[in-house]
């Protein structure tokens, strides 16, 4: 949410502004950060012009958003601990990956919970999720050419 508001958004650079928003640092490590996010339709809409979006871009592409902005949002914000670097500050480790509380491959992959996972028929048929799968290619084991050696 910008400091100003709508007067900052029309009457200012943008470079200019300062948001409302806040980072707790300790040892140059973020541990908590936060903000006052907006609630306001008219203020999405002029924040994405100042970026080369018009209404009717904002409305197309972020249609829920701005729909349920014009029915009244309240104001709302927070801020949130990130436990992972805390604990990676107290155990005086150099790297997020040694102390992460779920821990994911490069593929995005929880090796442990076995995550992702295909969801059962049962899944999508509660979801009303209808799933279109390719034809499968099939090989000929008898044609098949094994490299060579070579």
């Amino acid at each position: 949410m910008p400091q100003g508001g709508m007067d900052a958004l029309e009457n200012q650079d943008p470079l200019t502004i300062k948001a409302y928003q806040y980072d707790l640092v300790c040892n140059g490590y973020e541990i908590a950060s936060g903000s006052i996010r907006n609630q306001s339709p008219e203020l999405m809409v002029k924040a994405f012009e100042l970026v080369g979006l018009s209404k009717a871009d904002v409305e197309e592409r972020f249609g829920g958003l701005y729909r349920a902005f014009q029915y009244g949002a309240p104001p709302h914000g927070g801020m949130a601990a990130g436990v992972d670097r805390i604990v990676m500050l107290v155990c005086g480790a150099q790297n997020l990956r040694e102390v992460s509380l779920f821990p994911m491959n490069q593929r995005a992959e929880d090796l442990l919970m076995g995550a992702p996972s295909p969801a059962s028929v049962q899944q999508l048929r509660e979801l009303s999720i209808r799933q279109a799968t390719p034809p499968q290619a099939t090989v000929n084991v008898d044609k098949a050419v094994a490299p060579s050696a070579g």
